[in-house]
C-alpha cells in the first residue's frame, strides 16, 4: 500500500512539473494547429479559444492552382489510359517525362530548349500551343498526341530518347 502511494506521489509531482514547464500547452497547441490545418478555416472545434486558433491561410497549397509532379502524372496517367495505352506505355511515359521534366510544368531546360512536362522544343516541335507553359494538361494532351504521331507509343518514344536523349 506504501509503494501504491509512492507511487501515485510521484505521478502527480511529474504532472505538476510538466505542467509548469508548459509543456503540455506547447504540445496542446501545436495539436490544435494541426488539426486547423487540416481541416481548413472551419475547424471550429468547440473546445477551442479564438486566440489560440491559427490565422486562415490567404490560400491552401493543394488548391489546384499550383500542380505538384504527382499530380501531374495522375493526370497523365488518365490522359494515356484514355487514349487506349496499356501499364507498360504508362511506365514508359512515366520514365520519359520523368526523366525530362521530373513531372514540372514550369520547367525550361536551358541547354536543350525543352519546355514543360513533355520536353515540348519550339525549335523542333514549332509553335507553342495557346498557354502551353500554364497548362500541364494542354502540355500533357499535346506531348500524348506528339508520341502518337510520330512514334505511335511512349515505349517506342522512350526507346528513342534512350538513344538520342530527344524524341
Amino acid at each position: 500500500m506504501v509503494e501504491l502511494a509512492a507511487v501515485t506521489v510521484l505521478a502527480a509531482a511529474i504532472m505538476v512539473a510538466v505542467y509548469q514547464l508548459e509543456l503540455s500547452q506547447t504540445f496542446n497547441s501545436g495539436v490544435r494547429q494541426m488539426v486547423c490545418l487540416v481541416e481548413g478555416p472551419g475547424c471550429g472545434d468547440e473546445t477551442w479559444v479564438e486566440a489560440d486558433r491559427p490565422e486562415e491561410p490567404e490560400q491552401y497549397e493543394w488548391d489546384g492552382d499550383d500542380p505538384t509532379a504527382t499530380e501531374n502524372q495522375s493526370l497523365a496517367m488518365g490522359m494515356a489510359a484514355d487514349a487506349g495505352w496499356s501499364n507498360n506505355e504508362w511506365n514508359c511515359l512515366s520514365s520519359l517525362w520523368g526523366t525530362i521534366s521530373n513531372w514540372d510544368h514550369t520547367v525550361v531546360n536551358t541547354e536543350t530548349g525543352a519546355n514543360g512536362i513533355a520536353g515540348f522544343n519550339p525549335a523542333r516541335h514549332g509553335s507553342m500551343p495557346n498557354g502551353y507553359m500554364e497548362s500541364p494538361s494542354t502540355q500533357i494532351s499535346w506531348g500524348l498526341a506528339y508520341i502518337g504521331d510520330a512514334y505511335g507509343s511512349p515505349c517506342a518514344a522512350f526507346a528513342s530518347w534512350e538513344g538520342s536523349n530527344t524524341y
